[in-house]
């Protein structure tokens, strides 16, 4: 802007001012190559090549299983993952929502059913999950939730007495090392968290532009109840607070980075990326080995001990079925063979719901596009800015219609739209994929007004659905029905955990910034009057969104009649074959659910260790007293 129409500057020189500023900016080209991980190599593995253990999926489990297991120097492991190493966005914190509709995003999304979602375009809901090494740990929003006792009891509760909350808790200190130099000064929480496992938990460094709104809405959420706690996780999750977050130092700490980068040259691990299997061997109901397509060339790989599956809520149910494992009249229908007629394969599938609830605003005003390409460039420079926290703000809630409530109901999340955003549209048109006059709409309003959209998140629903084959071809996405709100009980606490928080526009800070609930026209839902619980439900049933939560497709339980893995997590009928991720989960956590995945990956990791040696009890079991793993 400041050269003529021949692109040469106006102003006289010497030379020496435009070599400081070309070399300036040489520096800050080069500097973004110095944003990397030393990821460990990729194996050369032959054909028919054999192995102790076979974890299928190097995500959030599966990385943390190729670390524990691989400790035992006589085993040799095969870790497969399908999608590639993490990208660079992957790497920076505020860049997640850059790898939603990538190539390293499998791009799921729900089925029409005709009821719910019909704001969004096709009637469906997106739901993105990692295809790379570190799985939804590298594309997550890095928030790092244990969940409640409550939740681990209830496990015990239907039958898996090897999860009870003393035992997780212990496991999640083993894979904790807490960061957070501040959180650390209070005992008591320096106390409740691990100090030396591979997983660094920490908090943002945010700017004080940011801080500031997050702390006026703490003190609008303290207001109606949503009481301020120093930590969520020690309280809980009751209460509202600052998170923790899987992120140090301005950079991600996915479950790839945490437990495999400090072993890449462990050598009896062996990690194959862009390697997608498409079928688990099977002989006399025994797992043996792997089908897997590497980068178009099928080898089969054998494991003499165990086939592990980690591939997650979606692909492993997917990959049992078409393996033959589930129900015998679904499997005959797509022409597959049975081989454990597990009825219970694919269902259970539960997910923590979100509906956005929009507040526009006084403040904040427009912000300055000139200061946030500045502040991109401080992140080149010292891994600072807001490049180096989060895309949404770091504050949560947690909350229950009953009072003093130490179970919660509900979650709020917190994205804040300055006036004139420039992002608000890319989030509502793709990553939420709502109708054009639905974006439209929200874009106007948000011409004159910030918009503070307060995620409503329902925590333990009632609801059911389920993954179900589309083919037997395994390279089709299977069918997702999620299934929400279908159980009416769900529906009113839908509506009631809304109505709570909109509350919040009747805070101090808030009646100090004009803000206002405006209806979204929409013609289901413009017939109701607004607030009314009829409109709620209305719009809770059009609008809502997933927040990435799915969980429970393999659920674990003692019967072999109903659930599909044992407490041990070995699948029923089916010998030398587990499923470890957050499929196997009977019942949704409180929270966001990758640190309650990690968990029971280092809990299932020692269970394998018992299996196979005469040792006694393991660590943390041994000292749950003292909850030293």
């Amino acid at each position: 802007m400041y050269c003529d129409v021949s692109g040469v500057c106006p102003s006289p020189t010497t030379g020496y001012a435009a070599d400081t500023f070309s070399a300036a900016i040489n520096y800050i080209i080069a500097a973004q190559c110095l944003i990397k991980e030393d990821w460990p190599p990729n194996a050369n593995v032959l054909n028919h090549a054999q192995f102790h253990f076979i974890i299928i999926g190097g995500g959030s489990a599966g990385c943390v299983l190729a670390n524990r297991l691989s400790e035992v120097p006589e085993w040799n492991i095969l870790l497969l993952e399908a999608g590639k190493y993490p990208p660079v966005e992957a790497i920076i914190p505020n860049m997640d929502t850059g790898l939603f509709l990538s190539e390293y995003d499998y791009q799921y999304y729900t089925v029409n059913n005709g009821r719910t979602n019909q704001a969004s375009v096709n009637g469906t809901c997106y739901w993105p999950r990692g295809k790379m090494l570190g799985g939804c740990s590298e594309i997550n929003g890095k928030i790092y939730i244990r969940g409640n006792r409550v939740d681990y009891e209830n496990w015990v509760a239907a039958g898996n007495p090897g999860w009870s909350p003393d035992i997780v808790e212990c496991y999640f200190r083993k894979l904790e090392n807490l960061k957070d130099k501040e959180l650390a000064k209070n005992p008591y929480i320096k106390k409740f968290y691990g100090q030396t496992g591979p997983l660094n938990i920490s908090t943002y460094d945010t700017d004080n532009k940011y801080r500031e709104l997050g702390e006026y809405v703490l003190s609008a959420w303290d207001d109606i109840g949503f009481k301020t706690v120093p930590d969520l996780n020690v309280a809980g999750v009751m209460g509202s607070g600052i998170t923790r977050v899987t992120a140090y130092k301005g950079k991600r700490v996915g479950t790839a980075q945490a437990y495999l980068n400090p072993i890449r040259t462990r050598k009896n691990l062996k990690i194959l990326t862009e390697a997608f299997v498409t079928r688990i061997l099977i002989k006399n109901s025994q797992a043996y080995g792997v089908e897997v397509d590497v980068k178009g060339k099928k080898l089969c790989v054998y494991a003499s001990l165990e086939v592990i599956l980690s591939a997650g809520t979606i692909n492993s149910p997917q990959l049992l079925l078409v393996s033959g494992i589930g129900p015998e009249a679904e499997l005959k229908d797509k022409n597959i063979t049975c081989v454990a007629n597990l009825l219970q394969v694919g269902k259970n599938l539960q997910d923590h719901l979100s509906v956005p609830i929009f507040v526009a605003a006084n403040k904040p005003g427009e912000s300055n596009i000139h200061e946030e390409y500045l502040d991109d460039l401080k992140y080149l420079y010292n891994r600072t800015g807001h490049l180096a926290h989060a895309t949404y703000f770091d504050v949560l809630a947690f909350y229950s219609r009953v009072n003093n409530a130490s179970y919660p109901e509900f979650e709020s999340h917190l994205q804040i739209y300055w006036k004139n955003s420039t992002v608000l549209q890319k989030y509502l048109s793709t990553i939420v994929g709502y109708k054009k006059e639905i974006v439209d709409f929200l874009i106007n309003e948000n011409r004159n007004h910030a918009l503070y959209c307060f995620v409503f998140n329902l925590l333990h629903p009632h609801s059911r659905g389920t993954i179900t084959l589309k083919s037997n071809n395994p390279y089709d996405h299977p069918l997702i029905d999620a299934n929400y709100l279908k159980d009416p009980k769900d529906l009113q606490a839908t509506v009631d955990g809304i109505k709570m928080l909109t509350k919040i526009v009747y805070t101090r800070y808030f009646r100090a910034t004009n803000a206002y609930i405006f209806r979204i026209k929409w013609p289901q839902c413009d017939v109701f009057e607004m607030d009314s619980d009829s409109y709620w439900k209305c719009y809770a049933l059009n609008f809502l969104l997933t927040i990435y939560h799915p969980v429970g497709t393999c659920r674990m339980g003692p019967n072999p009649a109903d659930p599909v893995v044992d407490p041990r997590l070995r699948v029923h009928l089916i010998k030398r074959l587990r499923v470890i991720d957050g499929s196997i989960m009977p019942t949704i956590t409180s929270g966001n659910t990758n640190g309650p995945v990690i968990m029971i990956a280092e809990r299932a990791a020692d269970l394998i260790k018992e299996d196979y040696f005469v040792i006694s009890k393991g660590a943390c079991e041994k000292k749950r007293s003292t909850l030293k793993c």
